[in-house]
């Protein structure tokens, strides 16, 4: 019998995990889910280096799991959130104690000889920006002009030379670094993060422009689209949806919160591979990638998600069915 498992690395809010839990389950599969908000006061792990390898286990004490490294065949990289560490600690305590408790979870995943989705240093490889649109322009990738800069001046200048049509974005996440902040902090009972859409500048951004001077920020050529693709790499597969305005003249410029129309999408085979090419690139055995489709028929590179949802999307789209396609990769990892 296959002992062999499949652990979901995550948090405990995290409706992914739920549903590829459930489709695992359907197929007779018991993943290991371990929360890192149980870590760590719930979980007791231990490492042992015995002769030339080591051997751990991460007892899971809200559940009675424990999952061990040499039975592991696949890891899903979800959403680890941040460590649940005692209210006691001092702010250096804390900030001691996260580094402590990272090193070594770290370490012990590393150890791990096993499928991947994906393995935490390629997520974060793939997520610099700067380097996403270096690249996808050297795979044959049309991109946007983009500046980076902490130059006001800078930041009019390209305003100008994009005729006003520029947005801001930010080279990190949309919530400001919160998770890094309930990290590090013990005054996080009523923390609420904020949150950065992708922005149009207009005129009134441009008065305040003086606030590019303290940290890097990400300015980029809007362009004129039809519609926006979402494409979702699970493995050697890849699933594609158009998203388009409800009304056709007004283009909104962050997606996530427009009326928008989800639809199976089928675009070109360059471009598929191209997709496929970008993920493979990085290590990632999943990616979310953003591509503009323009009123002219170009395929344009946003941006790369190493980590990033995709039941939305099936959800709307319910013949795309992703979260099959991620059981059955996470399932390779223990049968092959």
């Amino acid at each position: 019998m296959n002992n062999r498992q499949i652990v979901i690395v995550t948090d405990v809010f995290d409706v992914h995990a739920d549903r590829i839990i459930e489709i695992l389950r359907e197929r007779d599969r018991e993943p290991v889910r371990l929360n890192y908000s149980d870590v760590p006061d719930n979980v007791r792990l231990s490492c042992v280096l015995g002769g030339r390898e080591w051997r751990g286990e991460i007892e899971i004490l809200t559940n009675d799991r424990v999952i061990e490294t040499a039975r592991v065949g696949s890891v899903w990289w979800r959403k680890p959130g941040p460590f649940k560490l005692p209210g006691d600690l001092t702010g250096q305590e804390r900030v001691f104690a996260a580094e402590e408790l990272r090193h070594a979870m770290d370490g012990l995943w590393n150890v791990l000889d096993c499928l991947w989705v994906s393995r935490p240093e390629a997520i974060r490889r793939a997520g610099y920006k700067i380097e996403q649109l270096d690249r996808a322009a050297r795979l044959g990738f049309a991109v946007p002009r983009t500046v980076v800069t902490t130059d006001p001046g800078t930041v009019r200048a390209f305003h100008r030379e994009c005729h006003g049509d520029i947005v801001f974005k930010v080279l990190t996440e949309p919530y400001l670094a919160a998770r890094t902040y309930l990290e590090t902090n013990d005054d996080v009972e009523d923390f609420t993060p904020l949150v950065t859409p992708t922005t149009r500048i207009t005129e009134a951004e441009l008065e305040m422009l003086d606030a590019v001077r303290t940290v890097p920020c990400q300015f980029q050529e809007l362009l004129p689209r039809r519609s926006e693709l979402r494409v979702t790499v699970i493995g050697e597969e890849v699933f594609a949806a158009e998203l388009r305005p409800d009304d056709p003249g007004d283009a909104p410029v962050d997606w996530r919160d427009a009326e928008t129309t989800y639809r199976p999408a089928d675009p070109p085979g360059e471009v598929v591979e191209r997709c496929l090419r970008l993920t493979r690139g990085y290590g990632l055995n999943f990616a979310a990638i953003d591509l503009a489709v323009t009123t002219d028929d170009r395929y344009v590179f946003l941006e790369i998600n190493p980590n990033g949802q995709f039941l939305y999307v099936e959800d709307r789209v319910p013949e795309l069915r992703m979260g099959e396609a991620m059981a059955t990769l996470l399932t390779s990892g223990v049968d092959g």
